[in-house]
């Protein structure tokens, strides 16, 4: 068992009940703490943990040092160090929070609650959960972590591999695949399809290669109603979104007026922040005094220029011109960049005169209230006279990029009433639009599971054009699937299945079921029974017919029946003879002979296959059936078998 990604929404908007971070892809539940989701799960069977992206660490450290878990992290090296600055800057946000409240309260023990107490209300009278968690468990945490390169094989457990391919969402950002028995499931989380940003670009080999697909992340459809998302491909899209944020900041800079930037100090920001430099310095505009309010920003824009393999193919190519991929360094060397871990170290921080164009992280509510009272202040002091000078500051813009909406329609409607915000959403993450496009790619497929928000919007006539069962699941919910038992199930349930099918004299078969979550195991619900109930008698003629076949020419293999999953084509118009042919044309080495299993005089045609791995046979009449000697010949018989009905 192991388990992809720990992500989980740290901030309450407006109420007490929980809310879905879209960037933790965690639905509505009843887990208003995550500790009571953690404690379901049975962490001494987690063989290992795969994390895709630095959004997806929220929980680590927890699960590393108060759970039971004891196994192999993978993750790459940027999610590594992104991650653990990401993880540090939540719980710095938080407990700068709970002294606020504290200081509001007259508790002086108040703010040193241990990390593991419930929620407590904020300054602006929202409720914040605390972190589950220390500084020191991060370290650890961190410390845990083995790096991966991508298109790195590594094997956690013995039969089992696992290798990540580029998301394209943020630097260092997988989809992870698992490779068991030369079967591969992808984990498609958090993804984007778009080149205009810095990441190194998604690889779409991680859908063609894999036979089953889970899509673990992807834009709730109810926040992206946007009739333009249909029309305008997604690189137009986020480009006239960044220049419509640059347009109001320099249009603000030209009046000599301050800007606060609203985003976290890495991934869009960064791309945000080099448009607006740019265009300053071309136009021969002042260039402001731009300073990150945070205590980790100093080292997330660092890592821009430092891991330039990372990043796309046209920031890859700055890395061999005597300048750097980002803009920050330029800016800095110029004094015109400033990192501040807070605002109380602003307050003793010598800054050179000029416009100031400050970025504060989205969860730092302290701060962007600070900026816009303090602004609001100066506007309302300044007089005719200086603004006539040129040394008064009459108004200031505030924009406002996160594609969180929650969170964001949070933060617009507290500073809305007093202040005017420019909030435009700048979303690279995949829509159900985007899922049903990359689906097309999906050759080899056999499952593919989306979550039920998503497969509400997919449309119905989507099935009919797939080669594969497309499911829906909802997250910490049963879902009911169909599993191939030597391929999809957990280890346990593995063993249990492979001895009702040695009593019946089978080597694979598919069932249905639904997998449950219960005393920290999971379990298998059968939905059919009938091999069990029917099992004694079934041993009987399972030995019978063994000792039958060996007196044979040829073993008879035990069958995989087709019917499920050729539903789908129309079977009647198909002999021996052709699909012998068709599959002789794909390169396979098939011939239409005679059954020898059958004791009538007019004897049945029957196709034999033989490739390397070993041989299948086909049987067409009374209902397709195909005997595989190997599991390694069974994937590429129903593959090529796929690709011949199809064109057929």
């Amino acid at each position: 068992m192991f388990v992809v990604d720990c992500g989980w929404p740290t901030e309450i908007y407006g109420d007490k009940q929980p809310v879905a971070n879209s960037k933790t892809h965690t639905a509505k539940s009843s887990f208003a703490n995550p500790r009571d989701a953690l404690s379901s799960i049975n962490w001494s069977r987690v063989d290992f943990i795969l994390v895709s992206n630095y959004e997806q660490m929220t929980l680590l450290p927890y699960i590393t040092e108060y759970t039971e878990f004891t196994g192999p992290i993978y993750a790459t090296e940027p999610t590594k160090a992104y991650g653990k600055c990401v993880l540090e800057e939540g719980l710095w946000v938080t407990d700068s929070s709970l002294q606020r409240s504290s200081s509001y309260t007259g508790s002086a023990s108040a703010a040193s609650t241990s990390a593991l107490a419930g929620d407590r209300p904020s300054e602006e009278g929202q409720a914040t959960h605390t972190m589950p968690y220390t500084q020191q468990d991060i370290i650890a945490a961190m410390e845990k972590i083995n790096d991966v390169r991508l298109n790195e094989i590594v094997a956690p457990v013995p039969f089992v591999q696992v290798y990540a391919r580029s998301s394209g969402y943020c630097i260092g950002g997988a989809n992870w695949t698992v490779a068991y028995k030369g079967h591969r499931t992808a984990f498609i989380s958090t993804s984007a399809f778009s080149t205009c940003l810095h990441p190194q670009e998604w690889d779409g080999s991680v859908l063609s290669e894999a036979q089953a697909i889970v899509f673990c992340d992807a834009v709730d459809p109810a926040e992206s109603e946007d009739s333009e998302i249909n029309t305008v491909p997604q690189n137009v899209q986020i480009s006239q979104r960044i220049n419509q944020l640059c347009s109001t900041a320099i249009s603000t800079l030209k009046q000599r007026s301050r800007v606060l930037l609203i985003g976290e100090p890495y991934g869009v920001t960064q791309d945000i922040l080099q448009v607006i430099a740019e265009n300053a310095m071309s136009m021969n505009l002042p260039l402001p005094q731009f300073i990150f309010i945070s205590p980790v920003a100093e080292h997330t824009v660092q890592y821009g220029n430092i891991m330039g393999e990372w990043l796309c193919a046209a920031k890859q190519a700055m890395l061999y011109l005597p300048e750097y991929p980002f803009v920050d360094k330029d800016l800095r060397q110029k004094g015109h960049l400033h990192f501040v871990r807070s605002l109380s170290e602003l307050a003793v921080r010598s800054i050179p005169q000029g416009i100031w164009f400050v970025i504060a992280s989205p969860q730092d509510t302290a701060t962007i209230n600070h900026f816009i009272r303090q602004w609001q202040l100066d506007a309302k002091q300044c007089g005719g006279a200086d603004m006539a000078a040129g040394t008064g500051v009459s108004k200031f813009s505030v924009l406002l990029h996160d594609d969180d909406v929650a969170r964001a329609q949070s933060i617009v409607n507290r500073i809305s009433a007093t202040n005017e915000v420019t909030y435009v959403p700048v979303s690279q993450r995949l829509t159900h639009h985007a899922i049903e496009q990359c689906l097309a790619g999906a050759t080899r497929a056999q499952h593919v599971l989306v979550p039920s928000h998503i497969y509400s919007r997919l449309p119905p006539s989507i099935s009919n054009n797939l080669d594969f069962k497309l499911l829906e699941y909802s997250y910490l919910q049963a879902t009911e699937i169909d599993l191939d038992t030597d391929r999809h199930l957990p280890l346990n349930i593995q063993k249990e299945m492979t001895q009702q099918l040695k009593r019946t004299g089978k080597q694979h078969a598919v069932v249905s079921g639904q997998l449950l979550l219960a005393a920290g195991e999971i379990r298998l619900e059968s939905i059919d029974d009938s091999n069990t109930a029917d099992s004694s008698s079934h041993d009987a003629d399972a030995k019978a017919k063994s000792k039958a076949d060996t007196q044979a020419a040829e073993a008879v293999r035990p069958s995989i029946r087709m019917a499920a999953s050729l539903d789908s084509y129309d079977l009647s118009a198909w002999t021996p003879e052709r699909l012998a042919s068709e599959l002789g044309d794909i390169g396979l080495n098939a011939a239409a002979v005679d059954d020898t299993a059958d004791a009538g005089s007019n004897k049945k045609k029957l196709v034999r296959i033989t490739i390397p791995s070993g041989s299948a046979t086909i049987r067409m009449h009374g209902g397709w059936t195909v005997d595989c000697t190997s599991v390694n010949t069974q994937w590429v018989v129903l593959d090529s078998l796929r690709q011949v009905l199809k064109a057929g």
